[in-house]
């Protein structure tokens, strides 16, 4: 009983921190008039390690933003983007933050451009990578 007890505090505590930064993304875009807003902040980890900044942002065919793109280095000439699920940044103006290693954003799914994102697949992909639902599955519109 015990054990099944803490599994539910376990998945409590997981979902509510995925409701809380889901909703300060989306609260900071619609306070600041868009996505636009986001355009450049920078990105750390909870531990302060900068991870990039925000290049651009992508949005499903419901005009939805479901992508932010993050733009990072991985050597002193040598840029690299990864497409990373909206709800699984917290943002406040300018700073965002991404429960995400270095390690993580290197081996994350291949992404080139939008029209990549377009396939549902390789964005339910992407959202799975970055443990969030994606928001047009039956699991997402659950939250």
């Amino acid at each position: 009983m015990r054990k099944v007890m803490i599994a539910t505090a376990l998945v409590l505590a997981l979902i509510f921190g995925y409701a809380v930064a889901n909703s300060m993304a989306y609260e900071m875009m619609s306070k600041s008039g868009g996505p636009s807003e986001i355009l450049g902040a920078t990105v750390k980890n909870p531990q302060g390690e900068d991870l990039g900044t925000i290049a651009d942002v992508v949005t499903g065919p419901e005009g939805r933003v479901a992508f932010a793109v993050l733009s990072y280095w991985i050597s002193d000439d040598t840029q690299e983007r990864v497409a990373v699920p909206l709800g699984a940044l917290s943002c406040e103006e300018q700073n965002c933050v991404l429960n995400a290693s270095k390690e993580t954003l290197e081996s994350a799914p291949t992404f080139i451009s939008g029209d990549d994102l377009a396939e549902p697949k390789m964005a339910a992909d992407i959202y799975r990578y970055f443990a969030i639902p994606p928001y047009w599955t039956e699991e997402g519109s659950k939250k």
